[in-house]
């Protein structure tokens, strides 16, 4: 394994370990997110899973909820390449939810001049899969920038 090439791809729960370990890691050079991704006051909304019980964010990071967004935590990656996508069917994630952390995300990768580093983008017809045509089109995304 080449230290200075690991990728990360996660799909729902792993989507939601793929932005933190890009935030948290040196040691990763580019990170695709499939299906977990919008603002906490967003996914805030009657039949999600954020208010059935779902807690692993709060057992990982007590508190820290409360300080910042997740598209705050996942912009610590800035400037790593990250693609970022979503489902405009998927209950579980509400488009301007989604929408809403795409544009925070955004600004910092432009600040930091790395607009070209991130993807993202809403699969209008899809729920929360990851199907082949997204493999398709992830899997060169993450080559491309793990290349030597």
């Amino acid at each position: 394994v080449d230290s200075q090439r690991i990728g990360v791809v996660g799909f729902s729960m792993g989507g939601f370990r793929a932005w933190q370990l890009a935030a948290l890691s040196d040691k990763v050079a580019a990170t695709a997110v499939i299906s977990w991704f919008g603002t906490w006051n967003g996914l805030m909304q009657p039949g999600n899973n954020v208010l059935r019980g779902q807690s692993a964010f709060y057992m990982l990071h007590p508190g820290l909820s409360g300080r910042l967004d997740i598209p705050d935590i996942a912009s610590i990656a800035a400037p790593k390449p990250m693609l970022i996508y979503s489902g405009g069917q998927d209950k579980l994630f509400p488009a301007e939810a989604v929408n809403d952390a795409f544009a925070k995300v955004h600004k910092v990768w432009a600040s930091q001049n790395a607009q070209d580093k991130l993807e993202t983008k809403t699969w209008p017809e899809l729920g929360h899969v990851f199907n082949q045509q997204q493999q398709d089109e992830v899997f060169p995304w993450l080559a491309r920038w793990l290349k030597p």
